[in-house]
């Protein structure tokens, strides 16, 4: 069976034609999509991971606690309770960690520190004041960034 010049031409047109309507119903998709704050999301998935990691080598009990120092239990190394401080010198039963080399800088306002909200309160107050907030009451940690990203989602639901 042989084509004409004419087939080859027509199946050549119409494979285009289809190729263009795919492109230009793509594209307004791809183009008026804002993008996440990929950063700030990434950051918070490096600290949650370290608090998992650091609750799992020191007891599924264990719980950061308003007092506690979050930053220094992630950044250095630490005993089986959780503490972190040399005693007499000696540091050989500093057995876990340390589960990160610093805390992320916010990629938002580029703050990497972490202010923690008091034992009572239950939810974040996010000013921006620092890089991250650390809510002891449920654990978890918010990126400290007031209002919503560019897909007007709150840093809050983060």
């Amino acid at each position: 069976m042989k084509l004409s010049k004419s087939t080859i031409f027509e199946t050549i047109a119409g494979s285009i034609a289809i190729a263009i309507v795919i492109l230009l119903t793509a594209l307004p998709a791809v183009t008026e999509t804002p993008t996440r704050n990929v950063g700030v999301s990434d950051g918070l998935a490096v600290i949650r991971s370290s608090m998992f990691r650091f609750g799992m080598d020191h007891g599924a009990t264990f719980e950061f606690t308003e007092d506690a120092n979050l930053v220094e239990q992630l950044t250095a190394r630490s005993r089986q309770d959780g503490t972190t401080d040399v005693q007499d010198g000696n540091a050989d039963d500093l057995f876990f960690g340390p589960y990160l080399e610093a805390i992320p800088a916010n990629a938002e306002n580029g703050l990497s520190t972490v202010r923690v909200m008091p034992a009572d309160i239950f939810e974040p107050v996010l000013n921006g004041s620092a890089g991250w907030v650390f809510v002891p009451a449920t654990g978890r940690i918010y990126p400290d960034l007031p209002g919503d990203d560019a897909r007007g989602v709150s840093y809050a639901t983060y």
